[in-house]
């Protein structure tokens, strides 16, 4: 399959998914700092985003990412209110073969509330629409409610990867879950 582009907002009843924007940086950051102890746990990322400027960097790489036609990110806002609750997107395209990840997180006070399923849908959905065959999700074996995610969507647990990534200086397991496109 050949690049193509990915709309820049997916709107569902209660999400709506956005193309990152630079001026989304300090909520970005407002919230990661706030709830910082719980995201780093499972997102080794959230060490290295120390500052307001860490987020605009990583704002700007993924719209360059998004322009380059290998990572889709979006942030996930409650449709109703407009708050800004976490992050989805498509990460680890292979577009020779039709596969892609997902990724997604939340802020802890939209847990266990269906918008991450709800934001998955969406972009799984629009995936699908776009040609691709497989999606895999990953996460750490002993992220829970992470895999309760594809889990609940349907997805095929494939296997785990027996400590193939190191966090927080130990080896780790993870999850693979895949679908494939109902439609082919």
């Amino acid at each position: 399959m050949d690049k193509k582009p990915f709309p820049e907002r997916l709107t569902s009843e209660r999400v709506v998914l956005k193309k990152h924007d630079l001026s989304l940086a300090q909520t970005m950051f407002t919230y990661v700092d706030r709830d910082r102890e719980r995201l780093r746990v499972f997102l080794p990322w959230v060490d290295l985003t120390r500052t307001v400027e860490d987020e605009l960097v990583y704002l700007r790489k993924a719209q360059q990412d998004w322009a380059d036609g290998m990572i889709f990110d979006y942030g996930i806002f409650n449709a109703a209110t407009g708050v800004y609750m976490g992050n989805a997107g498509v990460h680890t395209i292979r577009w020779e073969h039709d596969c892609c990840e997902l990724g997604y997180w939340v802020f802890g006070d939209f847990e266990r509330k269906g918008f991450v399923s709800e934001a998955v849908t969406l972009i799984e959905r629009t995936c699908y629409q776009l040609g691709f065959h497989r999606i895999e999700i990953r996460c750490n074996a002993k992220n829970e409610r992470s895999a309760s995610v594809p889990r609940r969507l349907g997805y095929q647990l494939d296997g785990v990867l027996r400590g193939n990534a190191v966090e927080h200086g130990h080896y780790r397991d993870t999850l693979v879950f895949g679908k494939l496109n109902p439609s082919q």
